[in-house]
């Protein structure tokens, strides 16, 4: 399997690429190994693949209003849109490079909600590859 990219997906671009979180600079990268997290120099996630425990497509943010990285107790949102959330569910836990938005400091991450422009496909880029048996 080739990288593969995906853009996040952003209703108003324009307040958070003013503060380094545009389309330019975030987004995420699947591979065989890894999917990678960004949004600007705000946040930086590198996930190992075994780590993902469950992906699912329009979870509730619960009254989650405001756009950006946010995180509390282990659950992260990086989004830019209330549009294509998918949410990834970690075990073992990953920690976050050191950002903005996390204070600068490495954070537990448990769980990552993120807004992506083809939901779908990313949600296909995670699926095993490869045919599987049955006995």
């Amino acid at each position: 399997m080739g990288t593969k990219q995906f853009a996040l997906s952003y209703d108003h671009a324009w307040p958070l690429t003013l503060a380094g979180m545009g389309p330019r600079s975030s987004g995420v990268e699947v591979d065989s190994g890894e999917i990678r997290i960004r949004m600007g120099s705000a946040f930086s996630l590198d996930i190992p693949r075994d780590a993902v425990r469950s992906v699912s497509r329009d979870p509730a943010l619960g009254g989650q209003a405001t756009w950006g990285v946010h995180g509390l107790a282990g659950h992260w949102v990086v989004n830019s849109s209330s549009h294509g959330l998918v949410e990834l569910t970690l075990e073992p836990p990953c920690y976050t490079g050191r950002g903005l938005g996390t204070l600068f400091r490495k954070a537990k991450v448990t769980s990552v909600i993120m807004s992506l422009a083809d939901p779908g496909g990313f949600v296909a880029a995670l699926e095993p590859e490869g045919p599987t048996s049955s006995p």
